[in-house]
């Protein structure tokens, strides 16, 4: 599919995802048509989708390559368009669309239709973006200022700076300063016993 933007990148091969690289099938790698002309596989756009922070209207998605916005449908990415172009490059078992669903974040395919309440008759892609776990609160005093201690996490890291700045100062700073002191490298002086 051409891009209204000549400048806006091209990609490498009509039929795999600019975004992951992956052939187009016609299951969660189905290619959707975004409204700037652009095509990734369904995968690719329901993560973009889900993955908008929160203060980005819900049902309109940016294009990764020009940044034109596209209406995503209260459906979610599985209602976008297919691009039939490209669908119709595939092999013959692979040019019919599947029926595919969004279920929260999960991106859901109906396997066969014998038996649609069957739970293993559907298999289904999580395409939430991952996201860190909510951090527990520290504890108080002493131990909750050394949890929030990023450096105190690693001790062996502390342990080797300790040793360094040990080294550092009996080989190298104590002699300076013993040079200084006495002028030579020896900070104690002999006493001669005489007997």
């Amino acid at each position: 599919p051409g891009s209204p933007n000549p400048t806006s990148p091209k990609p490498a091969s009509p039929v795999e995802c600019s975004i992951c690289f992956n052939t187009y099938d016609n299951t969660f790698k189905t290619p959707k048509l975004l409204q700037c002309s652009h095509v990734f596989c369904l995968e690719c756009v329901a993560r973009l989708s889900t993955g908008l922070p929160p203060n980005h209207p819900e049902d309109q998605l940016p294009c990764p390559f020009c940044r034109q916005l596209t209406n995503i449908p209260l459906e979610g990415a599985p209602a976008l368009q297919t691009s039939k172009e490209l669908l119709a490059t595939l092999p013959p078992e692979l040019q019919q669309e599947k029926v595919l669903w969004m279920e929260g974040t999960k991106l859901c395919c109906l396997q066969s239709s014998d038996d649609p309440e069957n739970p293993d008759s559907c298999i289904s892609i999580d395409v939430a973006m991952s996201k860190p776990e909510s951090p527990e609160a520290p504890p108080r005093g002493l131990a909750g200022r050394l949890s929030r201690c990023d450096m105190c996490d690693d001790w062996k890291r502390i342990v080797l700076l300790s040793a360094l700045i040990i080294i550092l100062f009996c080989i190298i700073l104590w002699p300076v300063q013993c040079a200084l002191k006495t002028g030579n490298l020896r900070c104690f002086t002999r006493t001669v016993a005489i007997s």
